[in-house]
This record gives C-alpha cells, sequence and structure tokens, in this order.
C-alpha cells in the first residue's frame, strides 16, 4: 500500500523541501505563540507583585508610637519661653581640613533641624593649627564634601572659613597664645579649641556646642548655662555645651583664669578641668551634688550661672558609651532623653562602630537624615 504524506498548505512541494517546510511551520507557529507567551509572562510578574505588596503591607510590623515621635518637631519642646539671649549656635573645626566627617555634620544639621529660628556658625580653620592631631582610627573619621553641600542647603547655616587664632585677639587669651607659650604645646590643638569657645562666645554671646553631639530639641530657652555632671566621683562643668550672653563675667574670669594657670602639658588644663575650677572659685562651689534639673547660682560680682544636671546635656555618661553603639536597641531607651536638649555621643569622634540598628543610627537617621541618607545609600560611612 502506497502511503500518503499529508504536507502543510503553507509549504509548496514543488519549491520547499520537507526539512525546511517542517522548519517554516516550527517558526509559524512560534510567532503565533509569542503574544501569548508574553502576555503570561507579563500576568505572572503583576500577580506575583501584588502578592508580595499585599503580603507586606499586611504583615509588615508598624513602627511604634515612641519611635515614630522621637523626631524634630515631635518629640516635644522643654523650652516654655524665649530665653533672650543671643540666637546663636556656633561650632568650632580647628583641623585646617576643607571638608567635614559626617558625624560632625550630623551635629551641625541637627542643631539647624532643631532650631530653624536660630543662626548656626561653623568656624573651620584656614591652615592646619600648632600641635598634634589625636590619632583616632575606626569608622566615620573621613572626611567627604558632601557633607558641607548638605549643610549649605540650610539656610540657617553658615560655613566661616577663617584665621580662628585672631578671634583672642582683645581678650586675656591673646599673649597667652601669640607670646607662644601655647603654640609650642604638645596639646596645642585641643587647647586652642578650648580657649576659641570661650573667647567667642565672649566676643558673641549664643550657644556653643561640641562636633559629637547631637541636638533633640530648641535651644532657645537656654541662657548662662552650662551641663553638670560627674567624673569618677569628682565634680565636673563640662565645656561641651555652653550658654552666654556677650560680655559674661563668668567667661572673663575664666579666660584671666587660663592665662594664669595654664600648663601646656596638662591636656585639659583649660577644658572641663579649668572651667570647673574656675566656677567653682567664682561661685564657691567646691563639690555640690546638683541633683535637680537646674540649679541657680549666684556668684561673686553679681554673676549668675544655672548649672543643669547630666541629664540636660549629658544623659549618657562616657562610661555608658556602648550603649550608643549596641544592635538592636531597645526602644526604652528613649526614655532616657525626655529632658534633654541634646546627647553628647562619646565615641563618635573617634571611630566607633555604629551598626544600622544602633541607637545612634537611629538618632542620626531621625535628627541628621540628610547626612545619614548618603550613608545609607554608600556614598560614605557614617
Amino acid at each position: 500500500m502506497k502511503k500518503t504524506r499529508v504536507q502543510s498548505s503553507l509549504c509548496l512541494p514543488q519549491t520547499v523541501s520537507l526539512l525546511s517546510c517542517g522548519h517554516s511551520v516550527f517558526r509559524y507557529r512560534r510567532k503565533m505563540r509569542l503574544p501569548y507567551f508574553r502576555q503570561f509572562v507579563s500576568l505572572s510578574l503583576f500577580v506575583s507583585v501584588g502578592v508580595f505588596l499585599f503580603l507586606n503591607s499586611t504583615f509588615k510590623q508598624p513602627i511604634s508610637p515612641k519611635l515614630e515621635a522621637f523626631a524634630p518637631g515631635k518629640i516635644g519642646e522643654l523650652c516654655e519661653s524665649d530665653g533672650g539671649g543671643q540666637k546663636r549656635i556656633m561650632f568650632i573645626e580647628t583641623s585646617g581640613e576643607k571638608c567635614l566627617r559626617p558625624r560632625q555634620a550630623c551635629a551641625i544639621e541637627s542643631a539647624a533641624r532643631t532650631n530653624p529660628d536660630m543662626t548656626v556658625y561653623v568656624y573651620m580653620a584656614k591652615e592646619m593649627p600648632p600641635g598634634r592631631p589625636e590619632m583616632d582610627r575606626g569608622e566615620g573619621l573621613e572626611r567627604h564634601c558632601e557633607t558641607m553641600e548638605i549643610l549649605e542647603s540650610f539656610t540657617n547655616v553658615y560655613i566661616i572659613r577663617d584665621s580662628l587664632p585672631k578671634h583672642l585677639v582683645d581678650t586675656p587669651l591673646e599673649p597667652l597664645y601669640f607670646n607662644g607659650n601655647m603654640k609650642n604645646s604638645q596639646y596645642a590643638l585641643q587647647h586652642i579649641s578650648d580657649a576659641l569657645r570661650v573667647a567667642l562666645l565672649y566676643k558673641h554671646g549664643g550657644i556653643y556646642l561640641d562636633l559629637d553631639v547631637v541636638v533633640l530639641r530648641s535651644l532657645r530657652c537656654l541662657r548662662n548655662t552650662a551641663g553638670h555632671t560627674f567624673i569618677l566621683g569628682e565634680s565636673s562643668i563640662e565645656n561641651g555645651f555652653m550658654a552666654f550672653d556677650r560680655g559674661h563675667k563668668l567667661l572673663k574670669f575664666f579666660m584671666r583664669w587660663m592665662q594664669r594657670s595654664y600648663k601646656p602639658n596638662e591636656r585639659s588644663v583649660i577644658g572641663p578641668n579649668g572651667f570647673s575650677r574656675a566656677f567653682q572659685m567664682l561661685c564657691n562651689h567646691p563639690s555640690r551634688v546638683i541633683s535637680d534639673s537646674a540649679f541657680d547660682f549666684k556668684c561673686h560680682d553679681n554673676v549668675n550661672v544655672r548649672l543643669h544636671n547630666k541629664t540636660a546635656f549629658h544623659p549618657i555618661t562616657y562610661f555608658e558609651q556602648n550603649r550608643f553603639y549596641a544592635e538592636n536597641f531597645d526602644e526604652n531607651e528613649l526614655d532616657t532623653f525626655n529632658q534633654s536638649y541634646s546627647v553628647h555621643v562619646y565615641g563618635s569622634g573617634h571611630g566607633a562602630h555604629v551598626p544600622e540598628t544602633s541607637l545612634f543610627a537611629f538618632m542620626a537617621n531621625q535628627f541628621c537624615p540628610s547626612t545619614y541618607n548618603l550613608h545609607l545609600q554608600g556614598v560614605y560611612d557614617f
């Protein structure tokens, strides 16, 4: 029996071989099916994304009210009225470098965000000062000029690049620096910073802050005040946060004390140790324990000074600084700052590692988000 081959009507036997005919049929069928395949893939992808978004929105843990409220404008203010002082916040950077470290920029951004009614001045040295810089190793110590672009975007932030020692002229500290005593010290870098903050406050008034803080609230009510804490049981008046009127007599007394008592080989001689000593002499404060949130002192020569206890500016002490860097911090840690204007983040300027689930990282994300977001984007390490 002769077998009959059924040929596709798409092929012409006289011009197309069987192989080429089969190939043509296959190509035809693939062309016919491809649009349906694309529709199937598109539909599957659409369904998958929809299911993911539904599950993500359904089962994602909501942010707790405590975490959500810990942010500028939501945290709750401690200042009930304007204190009447100069509306100036100042930072000092003495390294002579052109740009800032991200953690330094965080301090400035937090001050600008929480105090939009105040002007923030950042004094940056134009030249490398004498003395030896601290040889810190770790993370977050590299300088990035992106931080300058962030700060310059704030209308209340002014970067002042200047020859900083000139601000000591016409103060009791002028001869201490220009006669060479301070410049020749191995701690000249630290001593110049300690001297400049007092001189600038004396000349202009306002609030001085260290570059390793995070500002949480408005500072507008703080006037003629500083922070008190205890270090190894010893009473200490910290110089990392000071708010004083222009020409305040305590500042002048302190500068005169510096001039008489300066010891170039002692690192903190005109820092917290010196400030504490000058305050004790002027205000008869040998080692009084300050348990209240603030204590007003009537000092010699009608000088009035208010000291806040450690909660106001140093709620986590130097010896507890690991709390800033522990992973997966407990949100109840935020209760520590209920009565804090700012937080001195010990260790932040010395390269401590900052896990993204740590307390310091959360504070940065909330109070200096522009600076911290560049870290999250991989631009630099925070």
